[in-house]
């Protein structure tokens, strides 16, 4: 394995066994602005995070607004049960104590 080795360093020498092709750095700057020049962004690339949140807010306006109004019904209804509740626990003739009888003028 040194021998081969040492054979292989005597063939190579001092000489750079790498090479870069003729005019490479000097050609380096001008491909590159060509292959960014290529890469423009579209609108619909510029748009789509902005179009993508729109929806997300749309999204969750629209699910607040159903459970609001959920919210609201359900409070009606209940109010509607509360007041049947107290209605049904109530002797009617404590609501008729409750409520006074108008008469003619004559207290």
């Amino acid at each position: 394995m040194d021998k081969e080795l040492h054979t292989i360093l005597k063939e190579t020498g001092n000489r750079n066994p790498f090479t870069v092709p003729e005019n490479y750095f000097e050609s380096f700057a001008a491909e590159i602005d060509t292959k960014i020049g290529k890469d423009r962004l579209s609108a619909k690339k510029l748009l789509k995070p902005w179009f993508y949140m729109a929806a997300m807010f749309v999204g969750v306006f629209l699910m607040g607004n159903l459970f609001y109004t959920v919210y609201q019904n359900n409070r009606e209804i209940e109010a509607d049960l509360y007041e049947m509740y107290v209605m049904s626990q109530i002797d009617q003739t404590v609501v008729m104590d409750y409520y006074p009888v108008e008469s003619d003028g004559v207290e």
